[in-house]
């Protein structure tokens, strides 16, 4: 029998073998229509995942597609990876907005109808995207289609990330999908991000459960909302990664983190006064500082199109490469965290 102290030192060797091998950088030898939209990392199956709005790839360390699901009919954005279940949550928007219209031509099909519009969280069994069969179920997101509807200036989901439940000790892990926000540089009610929270033991596919909880963060208005979210357990943080905003009384970052560990609280919300209270959250006290209180971020636009972390100050990001006539893919690298008070957040 082994000692504990060879397998340790096995343990020990495969895990730093892992990390050598991991990429500082490569590009995705794919010619897409359409640019990338989220990134996942399996380091169990030593591959990655990418969204590229109609397709779902994916690669080895190197960037070789290894599989491909294609013809989603929607708009497949940010995702998260359950190692426990090997499955991926992803956002899949079907909707008549600008969005909706240019998909729709890409793939030769009619628009989708404003009663039509829906929501949904992909949800995605790795282990059998080489035969397509059965990979993917959905799960709708009723709270966010009836904001849509109502006009609310929500503009559909995208960021979607695995975190602990916001709020307590050693929280159960929580499925957490964020709102799109249109950028509407006239109105005062789209100042907030919205993140929905689900139990996710209490996700299961074609059946809609009820959100958990339904935080405001307030970060001034975005482009589009949260691109993408990812939660980092070195820092007990969720980064929101968005496109910045065009509001000239605000700062207009474009990345932010909120800390998991607060508590919530419920209070009057600024440009929200009319609709009572709301449960809010509040940003992490790091960043550049603004003139507003409590408002602070970095400027990284760079993870609007993907971001997931190893867990240990690693990050990749995906970033869209643009290529002859017309195709794209992505390039895909390897950042750590640094935080402070600097303009971008990452080396």
């Amino acid at each position: 029998m082994k000692s504990i102290f060879t397998l340790l030192t096995i343990f020990c060797l495969s895990i730093a073998a892992e990390a050598q091998s991991l990429p500082a950088k490569f590009d995705v030898k794919l010619r897409s229509k359409e640019h990338v939209q989220g990134i996942a990392i399996d380091t169990a199956g030593h591959c990655f995942y990418l969204s590229f709005t109609t397709s779902l790839v994916k690669t080895d360390y190197t960037g070789n597609v290894l599989a491909k699901m294609d013809s989603i009919p929607g708009h497949l954005g940010a995702m998260s990876f359950d190692a426990a279940k090997r499955r991926l949550y992803a956002s899949l928007e079907c909707k008549d907005d600008e969005i909706g219209q240019g998909i729709a031509k890409n793939q030769g099909r009619a628009v989708y109808s404003r009663e039509e519009s829906r929501f949904y969280i992909a949800v995605i069994d790795v282990d059998r995207l080489e035969d397509g069969r059965g990979a993917m179920s959905t799960f709708e997101v009723a709270e966010a289609i009836a904001d849509y509807k109502a006009q609310y200036g929500c503009s559909g989901i995208d960021g979607v990330t695995i975190a602990p439940q916001i709020g307590k000790k050693n929280g159960k892990p929580c499925l957490y999908v964020a709102y799109g926000i249109y950028s509407d540089i006239s109105r005062r009610d789209n100042d907030h991000q919205i993140l929905l929270e689900y139990r996710l033991d209490q996700v299961k596919a074609g059946k809609a459960p009820k959100p958990r909880a339904k935080y405001f963060i307030f970060t001034g208005n975005t482009s589009w909302g949260v691109q993408n979210l990812c939660y980092d357990p070195k820092t007990n943080c969720i980064f929101m990664a968005c496109y910045a905003g065009k509001k000239p009384e605000f700062p207009n970052f474009s990345f932010f983190a909120v800390p998991v560990d607060q508590k919530p609280v419920e209070k009057i919300l600024r440009g929200l006064e009319e609709d009572g209270e709301h449960m809010s959250l509040s940003l992490l006290q790091q960043g550049l500082l603004s003139s507003i209180k409590g408002l602070r971020g970095w400027r990284f636009g760079e993870a609007a199109t993907g971001i997931c972390t190893l867990g240990d100050g690693r990050f990749f990001v995906s970033s869209p490469l643009k290529l002859k006539k017309g195709y794209q893919t992505a390039t895909v690298r390897q950042y750590r965290w640094k935080g402070g008070p600097q303009e971008r957040p990452f080396e």
